[in-house]
């Protein structure tokens, strides 16, 4: 059943929103409550119009008929959903936990035929041109799995760090990969996420091109459709200045980012941003001979760039690297629409119109390119119940509080709450003294919060991020939203586990572990005593404060200014805390152990 209502929107046009009101059919229920759906891809199959919605909070991929809206059935799925692609037979929906996996469906019988394991993390899923290969983004292994489909056989190529969208070149031999973090140290000079390209003949990378300097949370990837071209969606932190103010960009730009696939170059980083309002949280990207799609979750909108115009714009740009500053480029060939809904993670160009579902709203838009008049918005889960740590997770991840739009608490913490991989300069401990991005997880129960405990604890942390990062404030109830996300938050577990639990070789580095003393300061559930220790080089009195080492395995470079790609380079070089002197091979076993953690 559905029915019809009516509405002005903010500019005053007329559209229509048609509501679900099946919502057993449409929704899942928790105690009475409906939880939401959270689309983070559609999938459509225009020759018969169906479309198919990812829903991760719902974990199921809904099958909708486009011309009458109804719903015509689900698959459900023990983890959260992360992608699909269709052939003409098949869909193909990656799914991860502790491990990762692509479950295959007959699209005529809609029932699953397969499930394939790949690496933790799977996500992206890409067929090559001829519909004999899948390839599969495995975000926490690092690597990529290529997946012959015919021989149901599958070979991993390692690419740099959290592989997380891909897409091939049209004649199938290249694949291009971007991976979400840097993979260096963060304090050097140029600190920046990388392309790789996998030569998918050879089956072996071959390349991996650094972007902009700053350049993180790579979040989508797409080749052009006449194959010159590989662009990314990201953001690019400008971590050498201090946290002083947001005007310009002076902290986080969006940018779209340009690679020559014949010569395997990086062009440049042309940024999404406005002058006088950014465009945070630069999430989907799709693109077509005529048009560049991009969604600024963070600022609820949508950029429709002319492609032609931009090819011929940069092609006639001298100083391209000037670009990645230029908050004029896209001027005369982009416009930028507001949606319905917040958090817009995903947009397809479907003919004349845009699909662009609303991450947190549970509500589908439906632009018309040309004619504004035309646009539809669809409430897909009407009903949902939003809990104080949704809303929470939603304040997050909007930008709309922040002065001009420039960033939310997403911008450097992306990951859901991570790290970006950079060295910030917050003025809350001084000036001069760049620190690297702590994850955000368990902050809440292990107090003081920053390296240097400047702050009591996550909740005045919180509070002091609203108002002298993004330069605004918020309510208390908004405050507290946001920590009950953050105390949600529970972490991963290690790819370094077997079957779940520790190796032999990470049980040994366990009791090395503790036998060396590590286990003085970290300690408990957390792994920390919670507590200042004056080690190695301190520019306080008091010292440094005690890292929880849970999921360090993802929260690299390490160290305060994060001098250490690698857990073993902290260990060899600073062996800090270590009372017992030990071999190459122990500190291997201490290593294993740590990244299992």
């Amino acid at each position: 059943m559905k029915q019809l209502k009516f509405f002005e929107n903010s500019n005053g046009i007329l559209v229509s929103i048609i509501l679900f009101l099946a919502l057993v059919a449409f929704s899942a229920f928790d105690n009475n409550k409906v939880l939401p759906l959270s689309v983070i891809q559609i999938a459509t199959d225009s020759s018969k119009d169906i479309a198919y919605f990812v829903n991760q909070t719902d974990k199921s991929v809904r099958q909708v008929d486009m011309k009458e809206w109804k719903d015509l059935g689900e698959w459900r799925f023990e983890n959260k959903p992360t992608g699909i692609v269709l052939s003409e037979e098949f869909a193909f929906v990656t799914s991860s936990y502790d491990k990762g996996q692509v479950d295959i469906f007959d699209l005529k019988t809609r029932e699953k035929i397969n499930t394939i394991v790949t690496g933790m993390g799977a996500t992206s899923p890409v067929l090559s041109p001829d519909g004999k290969k899948l390839y599969v983004c495995n975000q926490f292994t690092n690597d990529v799995s290529i997946i012959d489909l015919k021989k149901n056989k599958q070979e991993r190529i390692k690419v740099l760090r959290e592989p997380f969208s891909s897409d091939v070149t049209p004649d199938g031999r290249y694949l291009y990969v971007a991976n979400f973090l840097p993979h260096t140290r963060a304090d050097i000079d140029v600190v920046t996420a990388h392309v790789s390209i996998i030569d998918l003949k050879q089956k072996k990378k071959i390349k991996d091109i650094p972007l902009s300097n700053g350049s993180n949370a790579l979040r989508s990837l797409q080749v052009t459709p006449d194959g010159n071209y590989a662009m990314i969606v990201h953001n690019l932190g400008r971590h050498q200045v201090p946290t002083s103010q947001l005007e310009q960009g002076w902290m986080n730009t969006s940018a779209l980012s340009v690679i020559d696939v014949n010569k395997q170059e990086f062009v440049a980083s042309v940024l999404l941003d406005q002058p006088e309002y950014g465009a945070a949280g630069s999430w989907g990207l799709d693109i077509t001979e005529k048009y560049i799609a991009v969604t600024h979750s963070g600022t609820h909108d949508v950029s429709i760039i002319d492609y032609p115009q931009f090819i011929d714009k940069l092609r006639n740009t001298i100083g391209k690297e000037s670009l990645s500053y230029d908050l004029r480029f896209l001027n005369g060939i982009r416009e930028r629409r507001k949606i319905e809904g917040n958090g817009p993670r995903f947009v397809q160009i479907y003919g004349d119109k845009l699909l662009i579902p609303a991450y947190f709203s549970d509500t589908l838009n439906i632009l018309n390119i040309a004619d504004h008049d035309k646009d539809e918005i669809i409430a897909l889960n009407p009903q949902f119940t939003e809990s104080i740590e949704r809303k929470g997770e939603k304040l997050f991840n909007d930008a709309q509080f922040c002065f001009q739009g420039w960033q939310s608490c997403n911008g450097c913490h992306p990951g859901e709450a991570r790290t970006d991989g950079l060295n910030w300069d917050l003025l809350n401990d001084g000036i001069g003294n760049p620190k690297n991005v702590k994850s955000l997880l368990y902050a809440h129960k292990t107090p003081p919060s920053m390296i240097s405990g400047i702050r009591a604890d996550a909740e005045v942390a919180v509070r002091a991020g609203f108002r002298h990062i993004q330069f605004t404030t918020v309510s208390e109830e908004q405050a507290s939203a946001v920590d009950a996300y953050l105390m949600s938050l529970e972490a991963l577990p290690s790819p370094y586990l077997v079957d779940g639990e520790l190796s032999e070789n990470a049980l040994r580095g366990k009791q090395i572990f503790n036998d060396v003393g590590c286990s003085w300061c970290h300690s408990g559930e957390y792994m920390t005593d919670n507590q200042m220790h004056v080690i190695g080089e301190v520019e306080f009195e008091e010292g440094w404060n005690t890292p929880t080492l849970r999921e360090v395995w993802r929260t690299a470079p390490y160290y305060h200014d994060g001098r250490y790609a690698t857990v073993k380079e902290f260990i060899v070089n600073e062996r800090h805390g270590m009372m017992k002197s030990v071999s190459d091979k122990e500190i291997d076993m201490l290593v294993e152990y740590v990244l299992s953690l």
